[in-house]
């Protein structure tokens, strides 16, 4: 509980609403494993933690299960959100039709600044060893990419996708043989979107989803 003492005293010192500053210290300890999947999350006991009140709790549990990081559970409260395989399969298929739709949207308004901001990205990715650094510099990426489809809701959308996997990347990134996969369809999308080739990059990046969510199946499996 160090741990999460510690994210919430870095997290406090942001100017933001009390229950978004719980929710963003719980959500990080989420991500880095300090709290486990299926571990219920007291609610008297991480008000006094944060020195705030139960209904500030309440709010943050509200606004993390709506990104699906937590869910409520009748007669549970509380409890860190777990996928199964169905779950897993369901959210590729929507990341796959979100991100091609993007991808689409925004490949015409890129320009060179745009390709060369992608590629200084892939090439800190692969210098990068610390695991936070490389999953934002991957968020990064295609959040560069995806900008300029200029779809706020639709990105809205992608981002509550994202989150829900974002406990299994940190697993999968901690793999050489993920992270080099990963850096050749970053490659490859940048080539094609520089060629406005638009079904060539969709095909790379539904691959893309698709290898991810196969990889997260086979960690909730054992495998």
């Amino acid at each position: 509980m160090e741990q999460l003492t510690s994210l919430a005293q870095s997290f406090q010192e942001k100017r933001q609403p009390i229950s978004g500053v719980v929710a963003d210290a719980l959500r990080e300890a989420i991500f880095r494993s300090v709290l486990k999947q299926g571990e219920s999350l007291r609610q008297d006991a991480i008000a006094k933690q944060f020195g705030v009140s139960q209904v500030t709790v309440r709010e943050a549990f509200r606004l993390l299960a709506e990104e699906g990081v937590v869910e409520i559970v009748p007669r549970r409260g509380a409890v860190v959100a777990s996928l199964s395989p169905d779950d897993v399969n369901e959210i590729v298929e929507l990341r796959i039709a979100v991100e091609t739709m993007l991808i689409a949207h925004a490949m015409p308004r890129l320009d060179e600044d745009d390709f060369v901001a992608v590629d200084k990205i892939v090439r800190k990715l692969d210098k990068t060893r610390t695991m936070t650094e490389q999953l934002a510099l991957n968020v990064d990426f295609h959040a560069r990419l995806y900008a300029k489809a200029e779809r706020p809701r639709t990105l809205a959308t992608l981002e509550k996708l994202r989150l829900a996997f974002e406990p299994y990347l940190r697993l999968l990134w901690a793999r050489s043989d993920y992270k080099t996969a990963s850096q050749d369809d970053h490659r490859t999308i940048i080539s094609l979107c520089r060629k406005r080739n638009i079904r060539g990059v969709q095909d790379v990046l539904a691959k893309h989803i698709a290898s991810t969510g196969q990889e997260i199946t086979h960690l909730l499996n054992g495998e």
